[in-house]
C-alpha cells in the first residue's frame, strides 16, 4: 500500500462501500472510516441460531436495541447521541457498523425511471436532476453485475421501470400464493405487475451462495446470498491492498486549506478512547447517510465558511424527506387452512406492481399529486414467509379472540397462518422547503458535537397521496376477496392526514441536493460540491426528487459515477 492516503471515504454503506471499491480496484489508495465495529458477516449474522440459543434471547442491547436478530447495530436511539425536532416528529435510524444499514435494508433494488429525474419536466412540481436516466443507466448496469440482482426480463419491465440488459439479472422465485391472488386483484384493477428487482442471489456469484431460504434476511445473511456492502464490496477492496480501516471512527469536521475551497482531511473521534484526530488526503468523500453528511458540513464552520462548509448556497440540510407509507392486515378466506408449505426463499416482497396514473385519467381519479407510489405485499407481515412474529402475526391472529387453548388454539392458528397478510403501499414524498436539519444551538452528543435539528412538515400533496394510497389497498383488499383486520391509520391520523411518522422507513434523502445551479444547489452532477473542488458526497443526500422507488441501487449508482469521475481527475493530475 502507497503511504500516502489519496481518498478519504467517510462510511462503509452503500455509497461509501461502492465509492471504495471502485476506487480501490482501480488502484486508488483509500482511507474508510467507520463510525462503528468491525462486522464479519460470516460470524456475526444470527440467521442459524434458534432463540433459545441466542444471547439475551433476542432482547435489546444498548448499542442493539432493534434486538439480537436484527443484524443491524444501532437504530432510531443510541445512547450518548441524540437528535432533536420541531413541529412534527421526525425519527432517525443509524447503523454503527461495517457496511452501515446495508446490514439492515431490505434489498429493494428498483431502478429510478426516465421521469423519475425529470418530475419538474413532467409535472410542473419540484425540481429535476441534472443528469438524465441514459447518463445514469450505464452505471446501473455495473452496480447490478456487482451486487447480484434477481429480476424480471428486460421485455417485462413496467411503466417508468426500466430493466437491464437480461444477461446482468438472476432468475426470480415464483410469485407466492398469497401473491397470485395480489397479482389477479391487481390485474383487475388494471395495474400491471412484474418481478420485484431484489439483491439477493437465486444463483452463486463471485464466490457468495444461493439463498436457501434459512431465516428472515433481517436477522444478517451468513452465506453472502443476500447482499451487503463489507460481503459485496469492502472485502474485495481490502484484497486489492489499497484499502486501509479504521473503525470506531465518528467523523465531525471535514479540514480545509486557508481559503476554504479545497479539503484537506477530516477530524474524528476514536469513540474507544474520546480522543479528537485528524487525518489528511488529496480528496475527501461524504458518505455517513444523508442526514450525517448535512450535520458534518453545518458542523464545519470557519472564517471562509461562517454558515458551514460547501454551504454558499445556503442549501445544506435543506429539501429534506422520506418515503410516504400506508398498509393493511387482512384476512384471505381463499387461503384458511392452506396445507402446510414452504413458500419458498427470499423474505422480500416477489412481484413489484407500481401505481401511476396521467393527465385526464389522474384528475379523474382525483389523484391530485406528482408521481406514482408502489403496491407490494409487506414481507414482514403474515403469509407463510416463516414462523409467525410473537409481536406481530400471532398478534393480530388472537385479534378479538378470548379463551382460546388446547385444541381449539391449535384449530385457530392452523386455519389463519398463511391467510392473514399485511399489504402495503410507499409512496414519494414532494420534496418541500419545510423538511429541513439544521444544528441545534443548545444540545451536544456525549463528545461535545452539536446535534442536528430536523424540521418536518408534511405537504397538502403528501396528504392527498397518502389518502388515494389507503384508498388502493382497500379496494385491493377487496378484489383479493379479503376482510380488513387492521388500519393503522383508521384512528391515529386525522381524516385527510394517513401518514407514517417521518423517517421510519429508513428512506432519508436529500440535505446537499445537486443541480445546475451553483446558487440553489449544493454539489453539480458528479456529486462534487461547488464550493470544495475536492470535496464529494456519495449518500443519500445529493437527491434531488423521492420517487416512490427504493433509493439504495440509485445511491450507489451515483457513487460510482462520483468515483469515475475522482479518478479521472486524479490521473490528469486535477486534483
Amino acid at each position: 500500500m502507497a503511504d500516502e492516503t489519496e481518498v478519504i471515504v467517510v462510511g462503509s454503506g452503500a455509497g461509501g462501500g461502492m465509492m471504495a471499491h471502485t476506487l480501490t480496484t482501480s488502484g486508488v489508495n483509500v482511507l474508510l472510516l467507520e463510525a462503528g465495529r468491525r462486522y464479519e458477516p460470516e460470524s456475526d449474522a444470527a440467521m442459524f441460531q434458534l432463540p433459545k440459543e441466542a444471547p439475551l434471547r433476542g432482547e435489546g442491547t444498548p448499542d442493539k436495541n432493534d434486538g439480537y436478530f436484527d443484524a443491524n447495530i444501532g437504530g432510531f436511539e443510541m445512547p450518548g447521541q441524540p437528535y432533536t425536532y420541531e413541529n412534527e416528529q421526525f425519527r432517525w435510524w443509524r447503523s454503527r457498523q461495517l457496511g452501515g444499514r446495508t446490514h439492515h435494508f431490505g434489498r429493494q433494488t428498483p431502478r429510478y425511471g426516465p421521469e423519475d429525474f425529470k418530475v419538474q419536466t413532467m409535472t410542473g412540481r419540484e425540481v429535476d436532476w441534472p443528469f438524465s436516466y441514459d447518463d445514469i443507466e450505464p452505471f446501473y448496469d455495473r452496480v447490478e453485475t456487482i451486487m447480484g440482482i434477481f429480476g424480471p426480463n428486460a421485455d417485462e419491465a413496467v411503466y417508468n421501470s426500466p430493466l437491464p440488459p437480461n444477461h446482468i439479472r438472476q432468475k426470480p422465485p415464483a410469485p407466492r400464493a398469497s401473491e397470485m391472488i395480489f397479482q389477479k386483484a391487481l390485474k383487475k384493477m388494471g395495474i400491471k405487475t412484474m418481478a420485484h428487482p431484489t439483491a439477493i442471489l437465486t444463483s452463486p456469484l463471485n464466490g457468495r451462495q444461493a439463498c436457501f431460504y434459512a431465516t428472515n434476511c433481517i436477522r444478517g445473511c451468513s452465506i453472502g446470498a443476500a447482499f451487503d456492502s463489507v460481503t459485496a464490496y469492502i472485502k474485495p477492496a481490502e484484497q486489492t491492498g489499497n484499502l486501509n480501516i479504521i473503525t470506531h471512527a465518528v467523523a465531525y469536521e471535514i479540514l480545509t486549506d486557508e481559503s476554504g475551497e479545497k479539503a484537506t482531511g477530516v477530524r474524528y473521534i476514536d469513540t474507544q478512547s474520546g480522543e479528537k484526530k485528524e487525518v489528511f488526503a488529496k480528496v475527501v468523500v461524504l458518505a455517513p447517510g444523508a442526514m450525517e453528511s448535512s450535520r458534518i458540513l453545518l458542523n464545519s464552520k470557519s472564517a471562509s465558511a461562517p454558515n458551514g462548509l460547501a454551504n454558499s448556497s445556503g442549501m445544506v440540510g435543506k429539501y429534506i424527506s422520506d418515503t410516504l407509507f400506508t398498509s393493511l392486515w387482512i384476512h384471505i378466506p381463499e387461503l384458511d387452512y392452506a396445507p402446510a408449505h414452504n413458500e419458498d426463499g427470499v423474505s422480500q416482497p416477489h412481484v413489484y406492481a407500481p401505481w401511476w396514473l396521467h393527465g385526464d385519467a389522474k384528475e379523474k381519479d382525483g389523484a391530485d399529486f406528482s408521481s406514482g407510489y408502489k403496491i407490494e405485499v409487506d414481507p414482514y407481515r403474515g403469509g407463510r414467509f416463516g414462523p409467525p412474529s410473537p409481536n406481530a402475526t400471532f398478534r393480530i391472529m388472537l385479534h378479538g379472540q378470548k379463551g382460546l387453548y388446547g385444541k381449539k388454539l391449535k384449530d385457530h392458528m392452523r386455519r389463519y397462518y398463511g391467510s392473514l397478510l399485511g399489504i402495503r403501499t410507499l409512496g414519494g414524498m414532494s420534496v418541500n422547503e419545510n423538511c429541513y436539519l439544521s444544528i441545534d444551538p443548545d444540545v451536544k452528543d456525549k463528545w461535545g458535537v452539536p446535534v442536528p435539528r430536523f424540521h418536518w412538515q408534511w405537504s397538502d400533496e403528501d396528504y392527498r397521496r397518502g389518502e388515494h394510497m389507503n384508498k388502493t389497498l382497500h379496494e385491493l383488499a377487496k378484489n383479493m376477496g379479503a376482510n380488513v383486520i387492521f388500519d393503522a391509520f383508521d384512528k391515529s391520523r386525522e381524516a385527510g392526514k394517513i401518514m407514517e411518522i417521518a423517517g421510519e422507513v429508513n428512506h432519508e434523502i436529500g440535505g446537499c441536493r445537486m443541480g445546475d445551479d451553483p446558487t440553489t444547489s449544493v454539489l453539480n452532477e458528479f456529486s462534487q460540491t461547488w464550493d470544495v473542488d475536492n470535496l464529494y458526497i456519495a449518500d443519500g443526500a445529493p437527491f434531488v426528487t423521492h420517487v416512490e422507488k427504493n433509493p439504495t441501487l440509485t445511491i450507489m449508482a451515483m457513487s460510482m459515477r462520483a468515483a469515475d469521475n475522482i479518478i479521472e481527475r486524479l490521473k490528469g493530475n486535477d486534483l
